[in-house]
């Protein structure tokens, strides 16, 4: 697997605070409450637990790279329509090499015959293919692994916005949102071996067939290995994965979006991020926030059996940034700072230096 400075993966965790929050919607309500717009919630021990999906808070994520990087962005296009002449099938640039974001996030477009011998007369693009000349399906996991944004407070203390629409004439209709008081979880875990890195074995490809053939000749990519099933291509430019790794670190440290911004304004940017580069990809970090109903603490001793368990895979210190005021133990979490769980180093500064500090130890 491919390392940047001896480490292969990225690790870690954030909280959001989210007070009078709506950040991911789930429709209108059932029955009487037709009229009420609800927030995602999931079903825990007979309580509606308020969560944000991990599809929602990584088009946040994307958005805000693009906006942080000035990269350029893989837009959401009609790729095909039914009879009926309504968009059927969309997609991006599919070019993770140009792309940043498509190299981050992943793809996947389905092929028309897919699995069944293709006719083409370009000898480049045969070559390309599977033995056979069959076409394959273009997918791309991400190497960006992430959870859905989870309430720590199970209860999700949550209430209803009344408004009503004011007509010219006539009687005002009334509306609702149904909002929550909670702080948000989120893991994650960045996979920096299989930044600018894509496999085309098999009957699954990262990079189009059609268009390896014109990268090679540009030097954009070049060989990494090939057997019997395919070829993995790798970018030429040695930064390329450092550079990508650490634009996302960044990115989530200075994250925003999501849904009603404009009545309930929460700022998503993490109070709290944990990270340390490891040399494996369990996302270790997990679990490791509690709220007492006044305020989330950091489970200070969780982190450091964590840490003691890992310490033979941990490749960095672990960073840990957090806002002055936030946490209801903040100075227990201080006196992290400097400290070592066999050899392995805590940093404790803010969110923003955090993705800074991680960032710089990839090169």
């Amino acid at each position: 697997m491919s390392k940047i400075g001896g480490t292969t993966h990225v690790a870690g965790t954030f909280l959001i605070e989210a007070p009078a929050s709506f950040l991911n919607g789930a429709g209108l309500g059932d029955g009487e409450n037709r009229n009420v717009t609800i927030p995602k919630t999931f079903l825990d021990s007979g309580n509606r637990v308020p969560y944000v999906s991990a599809q929602a808070w990584k088009r946040w994520l994307r958005n805000t790279l693009i906006e942080e990087t000035g990269w350029p962005k893989s837009e959401l296009r009609a790729l095909d329509k039914n009879e009926k002449g309504n968009v059927s099938k969309i997609g991006g640039e599919y070019n993770p090499l140009d792309f940043p974001e498509d190299d981050i996030f992943g793809y996947m477009r389905a092929e028309k015959g897919q699995g069944k011998a293709k006719e083409d007369d370009d000898e480049e693009a045969e070559e390309e293919r599977k033995p056979g000349g069959k076409t394959r399906a273009l997918i791309r996991a991400s190497p960006f692994a992430a959870s859905i944004l989870m309430s720590l407070r199970k209860l999700g203390t949550r209430s209803k916005d009344e408004g009503f629409v004011h007509l010219k004439e006539g009687t005002p209709l009334p509306y609702a949102t149904e909002f929550y008081n909670t702080h948000l979880q989120g893991i994650f875990c960045l996979n920096l071996g299989r930044l600018g890195v894509f496999s085309n074995l098999g009957d699954r490809v990262e990079l189009d067939d059609n268009k390896v053939g014109e990268w090679l000749r540009s030097g954009k990519i070049r060989v990494a290995r090939e057997d019997s099933s395919g070829k993995v291509y790798e970018l030429t430019d040695p930064q390329a994965r450092a550079t990508r790794g650490a634009a996302i670190l960044k990115a989530l440290a200075h994250l925003r979006g999501g849904a009603k911004q404009a009545a309930f304004g929460t700022d998503v940017a993490p109070k709290v991020l944990i990270a340390a580069g490891l040399k494996c990809g369990n996302p270790i970090f997990n679990s490791i926030f509690i709220d007492g109903g006044d305020g989330p603490s950091l489970k200070v001793e969780t982190l450091r059996e964590i840490v003691r368990d890992y310490s033979d895979r941990l490749t960095t210190n672990v960073y840990i940034g957090i806002r002055k005021g936030y946490l209801k133990n903040e100075a227990d979490v201080l006196k992290l700072s400097g400290t070592q769980e066999r050899g392995i180093v805590f940093a404790v500064t803010t969110p923003v230096e955090a993705a800074e500090q991680m960032s710089r130890t990839l090169g």
